[in-house]
Parts: structure tokens; sequence; C-alpha cells
């Protein structure tokens, strides 16, 4: 059985889009089957297009495109083009996005399963040709106007974290782009999903799982260990990714790293964060060691794991390192 692997670019890094066409065309030379990129202060699927104009086999995606920033027939629409031009090499995955972030830009947030549920709704139906919206028929020349349509199937995928949204993703979309997920949750994580694909009376193989994982490659152990440190500082200490530490059986890490948050210490957050927890989330080390790691995602349920490259070596930049990593772990390597 092919297994496939992944790749997530960080959409808002100082890299030209050309390039990050360029990185995606290395990127399929090299074997990896998926190159998805995330969406902050970007507009993912205008990237989107670059890429899959300037390749020929891999799949691009969306890792993903925030509900809240796009109508969902804007979103359908634009997911139709760059489908179209790449010859079905599309996967638009929709999520929520940061709250902060989304209501800074003046966007209103509901409930959120409400609001994914909805926009997953209208999303797929306008894809299938379904009418969604309420309008007046209109024709031009005799001919009636109307959203156009996929040439080749356009798989739609949900973001998630927690269980809830995950069964629901199970019950509406192609598949799942799970993100910061440890490794011990990864068995509820596929009952939910499980769940929800019964729900709606589809088989649970067909909702493909996707896990964004942090890899930072070294063949130094220490050095990728404490360069993830500085990386998961930050999403360790915020309540959903906390949970999931305490829900993997790390409570009293999981109190430490809310305490120092609580009174600001980052050095204390740091300290608190494990060898143990960086493997639950993280591919660190020498190539093998992440290799091995890898296996063991599979092996929990992920189908496509996703690296998310972060810098490893001192002084390191980003591009450097997506092109370091990419090669270091490549399928073809």
């Amino acid at each position: 059985m092919t297994q496939t692997l992944g790749y997530c670019l960080l959409s808002f890094v100082d890299m030209p889009i050309a390039e990050m066409g360029e990185v995606a065309k290395e990127a399929e030379d090299m074997g990896y089957g998926r190159a998805y990129t995330t969406e902050s202060l970007t507009d993912s699927l205008a990237i989107h297009m670059v890429m899959a104009m300037k390749t020929e086999r891999i799949v691009v995606g969306s890792f993903i495109a925030i509900i809240y920033h796009r109508h969902p027939h804007i979103a359908a629409q634009g997911a139709v083009a760059i489908s179209e031009m790449s010859g079905g090499r599309y996967i638009l995955s929709l999520g929520l996005g940061h709250p902060p972030r989304v209501k800074g830009m003046g966007m209103k947030m509901g409930k959120p399963r409400e609001d994914m549920r909805r926009y997953l709704t209208e999303v797929r139906g306008l894809l299938a040709g379904k009418r969604v919206y309420d309008m007046a028929t209109q024709t031009y020349q005799g001919e009636e106007l109307r959203f156009r349509l996929p040439e080749r199937r356009l798989p739609v995928y949900t973001a998630a974290v927690g269980e809830k949204m995950t069964e629901l993703g199970g019950e509406l979309s192609d598949g799942l782009m799970l993100y910061m997920l440890p490794l011990l949750r990864m068995g509820k994580i596929v009952e939910a999903k499980d769940r929800g694909a019964k729900k709606a009376g589809r088989s649970p193989s067909d909702v493909e799982i996707n896990l964004g994982i942090h890899t930072l490659l070294s063949d130094d152990l220490e050095t990728a260990r404490n360069k993830a440190r500085e990386t998961l500082t930050y999403w360790l200490a915020l309540p959903a990714y906390n949970a999931s530490i305490r829900e993997s059986g790390y409570e009293e890490e999981a109190a430490t790293l809310r305490a120092a948050f609580a009174r600001g210490d980052q050095k204390a957050m740091r300290d608190g964060i494990t060898d143990e927890i960086i493997d639950e989330f993280c591919l660190v080390g020498p190539p093998g060691r992440c290799r091995e790691r890898l296996d063991a995602f599979r092996s929990a349920g992920v189908e496509v794991p996703i690296l998310m490259i972060d810098p490893a070596e001192p002084g390191e930049g980003y591009p450097a390192a997506m092109r370091r990593t990419l090669k270091g772990i490549a399928p073809n390597g």
C-alpha cells in the first residue's frame, strides 16, 4: 500500500508567492503527495492557484481556508477554478480560524459547529449543482445563469481539534485536517470520525485523516527538542491544546503549563514541556527518528501525515529549513 506524505507551508512567511510554487514543484519531484498552506493574513486560494499551475501531479490544498473570510459561494467557485486548472488536484479544507484575529478584522463568529455545518452544507450543495440560495432565475441570451460546477470530483475537508468537530467532519466532509493533536489522543479522534460517518450512513473509510505535525529535523536531538519547546510554548498554553495534554494522561504537566501561563512565566512554560510531550506532538531529531515517529502516527490512524516544518538549526531561516527538511524526509529519499 502506497503511503502518502504531505507538507504545509506557512503562507505568511517572508517568501515570494512564486517561490511557494517552486517549493511545491520541488516537493512533487521528491515524491510528496500533498502540498498545503495555512491561511494567516493571506489569501490561500490565490497562492494555491500558483502552486497548482507550477506542478503536475501533487495534490494542492488549504490547511485551512477560513470560513469567516469568504462567502460560501466564493470559496466554492475559487476551489472550482483551481481544480479545473490543476486537472482535479485540489482539496478545499475549511476551518474556523483564530477568534481574536477574526473578530479583530470586524467579522462576527457565531456558534462554531453550527457555523461550520451551515457553511459545509452550502459549499457541498453548490459543488453538487443544488439550489442553495433563493435567487430569482436569470438568463443571458436565453440561457440560465448557473454556478460553475467542477469538472472532476472536488473533495471538501473539515479542520478539527476536538472530538465534536471531528464527528461533524466525519458526517459532512470527505476528510479531516487535524492539527496539534497528541499521538495518545488519536484513538478517540478516530472513533469520533467513525461515529460521524456512520451517522450519515457512510463508511468511515471514506473520510480521510490528515494530521499536521510540527517537524524539527536535526542530527542533534537536543537542539531539535529545544527548538520544539520554543514552538510549543505558545500552543500548549491555549485551552484546547492544554486539555489535549491532560486528556492524554499528562495531568501534572498540563497543570504546570497552565500555572506558568497564568503568571506569565515563559521560562517555566518551556521547562514544563517534557521530552515525552514533545514526542506526542512533534517529529524531532535525525531523519531516521522522524520516520519512526511518522510510522507511529500512521499506526494510530493518521492516513496522511503533514509536515509542519520549523527551523531547527541555529540561525536557519524558514525557506532554508523547508527545503532541507523536505529533502531529509523525502519519500523518494
